[in-house]
Parts: C-alpha cells; structure tokens; sequence
C-alpha cells in the first residue's frame, strides 16, 4: 500500500488507450468535470502523449503493447490518489460530472464498494436499468446473483482493486466481461455498487467491426464471451471466486495480437493505415 504522503491527487483518471486525436479534448473535459478536486490522468498506451499534452504535469504515460485488462493492472498501481476511475478514451466527460461523483461516494460508499459511473454511447444515455444484472439475458447464469449490479466504467478505491486481485488478465483479452468479473467477485465478497448521481461522460460507439474496433469484437465474441458463459455455468469455477493473485498479468503476451498484426506502428494514424481501421476522432 503506498503511503497517504505520496498521494498527490484526490481522484486518477486511468485510460487504456489508442487513440490519440482525442486526449486533448478528454482532458479539457476532464478540467471542466472535475473542478473541487484535484485529478491526474493516467494513460497507458503503445503512443506518445499529443504535443499540446506533454507539457501537462498531471498526467502520466505509460507505455504498453498489451491487451487492455493487463494495461490496466498495469496502471492502477501507478496511481498518485486513494481513488480511480476507470475509462475510455473514444470519450469526453460532463461537466462537474465527477466533482458529483466523488461527492457521492465520499458520502455513501466504503473501502470494499464501488461506484458505476453512468455514461452514453454514440449520442445516447442508457437507462439506469442497464447496470442491473438482471436486465441482460447474458447474465442469466448460475453463477451470477440477479440482484447485482456492473460497473464497465468504475469508480473505487485503488487499494482494494489490488487486494482482490483485480482483473482476470489470463483468461480474458478484452476489458469488458473481466471487469464484470471483477464487480461480481466485489459484491460476492460484500461490497455494494452505488449509481453515480448524474452521467459522467459521453463514449462514441462503433457495432461490430466498424471503426477501430474489429479486435475488440474479435476478443469478445470469440474468446472472452464463451469462457465467461463456462466459468459462470461451472459452480468450481465460480463458487467462493473472490481473490485472484494480482501478478496474473504477468501471464499474458506484452503484445496484444489481435490489434497489432502488421507490426509495431508509432502512431495512432499508421495504426489505422496498417490495419485498414477508419480513425476514430472526436
């Protein structure tokens, strides 16, 4: 556990992510999102920080080639703050979105809780509904309790993200059923999932394969959703499922196959001209 004396921040912004065309206008929201407290953001990503960025003394850049569960473990523990946010960076965030939100959780949640932070995609707000299990037919499995609730994009203590184990990175590729993972072994072990009071950001949205996203596709439908579907159906697989060992990240390849396979490029642009993806700009 690192100490209070080399925490710098009251909140860290941590963001697995590619596309750099974005970043200057996520963190000028983020400005605006967060004015009571004191915020960093944590990249972590194969690219280096947009010029008008590199100057920026809150913001931290880590490089990775990896998937994003293990970016993603990677970062957390690099956090200068007590609390983080987990996000993306195809996104922009509301105004005093996370001043309220951090409000709420200093008022209602514990070291072992959670909070959802509500967000649209594509232009739309999904319902509050939509961060309950039991709205999704896919969560219909034996191993997982109908009154939970998900947190894709979460805010919690660093520290107890760490001692759970955090995500799953050997078994899963993408971020998004390791993190449902994660939130259901938060609420097996007690923890509870508070909503955030209003909607904390605005995430664009590309189906299937379109955009930059044919690897994100690729790993849930044909790796991360059939062994979640197993591991949630099997009772050894997920009965007592609490703890992971954090290091389990050490497990995977540094480089995430399915979003580099012509090569190492050094930009976003040349990514998108390698893997013949349309950019994904703000």
């Amino acid at each position: 556990m690192e100490s209070k004396q080399n925490m710098n921040y009251d909140i860290s912004i941590v963001i697995p992510g590619i596309r750099t065309p974005n970043w200057k206008t996520l963190y000028d929201s983020a400005s605006k999102a967060c004015k009571k407290y004191a915020w960093e953001i944590v990249f972590i990503s194969p690219f280096d920080l947009p010029e008008e960025l590199q100057d920026e003394d809150n913001i931290t850049l880590i490089k990775s080639l990896g998937n994003v569960p293990r970016c993603v473990q990677i970062a957390v523990p690099r956090c200068k703050s007590e609390l983080f946010f987990l996000t993306v960076d195809d996104c922009y965030f509301a105004e005093d979105s996370l001043d309220l939100s951090l409000d709420k959780f200093k008022e209602t949640c514990n070291y072992g809780d959670a909070m959802t932070m509500l967000y649209g995609e594509g232009g739309n707000l999904m319902e509050a509904k939509y961060w309950e299990v039991k709205t999704h037919h896919d969560f219909s499995l034996p191993g997982i309790d109908q009154s939970w609730k998900i947190a894709n994009q979460c805010l919690m203590h660093k520290d107890y993200f760490i001692d759970l184990g955090g995500l799953d990175c050997e078994h899963y590729e993408y971020l998004d059923k390791p993190i449902h993972d994660f939130m259901f072994r938060l609420q097996r072990a007690g923890g509870k999932i508070e909503f955030s009071p209003v909607y904390c950001c605005i995430a664009s949205w590309f189906p299937e394969e379109s955009g930059d996203h044919s690897p994100i596709h690729n790993a849930q439908i044909f790796h991360d959703t059939p062994f979640f579907c197993t591991q949630y159906t099997d009772p050894s697989m997920w009965k007592d499922r609490i703890k992971l060992n954090y290091d389990n990240y050490l497990t995977c390849d540094k480089l995430w196959r399915g979003r580099f396979t012509k090569g190492i490029p050094k930009s976003y642009h040349e990514l998108c001209e390698q893997e013949g993806y349309t950019p994904n700009y703000d």
